[in-house]
């Protein structure tokens, strides 16, 4: 009686933890899906790498250097929206030390800050 007890709290765990799982990989579709799609180069499955281990995580926490923030802007000149999915994989090659999800998540901060700060005005 006891084995199948734990037999059936450890299928309920099971469970538990596949649909965690499921969960997360759907979210992860959608921004992938949210951020323009996924680029001739890339696979779903490099979309859908969990990236949130701890050194990335401290990687993202770092600001931005004066340099990396000149290289984002001459890539967002250099790569218009018109280049497509692509652009934003190109302008983190451009700027060498972030991912694309961190350039793009500094595009998306800086823009807030411009629209706050027209809204202020």
């Amino acid at each position: 009686k006891q084995w199948y007890q734990r037999r059936v709290r450890e299928t309920k765990v099971n469970e538990q933890a596949f649909n965690n799982f499921e969960k997360s990989q759907k979210q992860r579709i959608d921004g992938v899906v949210a951020g323009g799609g996924i680029s001739s180069k890339d696979t779903m499955n490099s979309a859908l790498i969990d990236t949130s281990d701890a050194a990335n995580d401290k990687k993202k926490k770092l600001p931005w250097s004066a340099e990396e923030q000149k290289l984002l802007e001459e890539g967002l000149k250099k790569f218009p929206q018109s280049v497509g999915p692509q652009r934003w994989d190109e302008i983190a090659k451009l700027v060498g030390s972030r991912s694309k999800k961190d350039c793009m998540r500094r595009y998306k901060d800086l823009v807030e800050q411009i629209k706050a700060k027209k809204a202020k005005q």
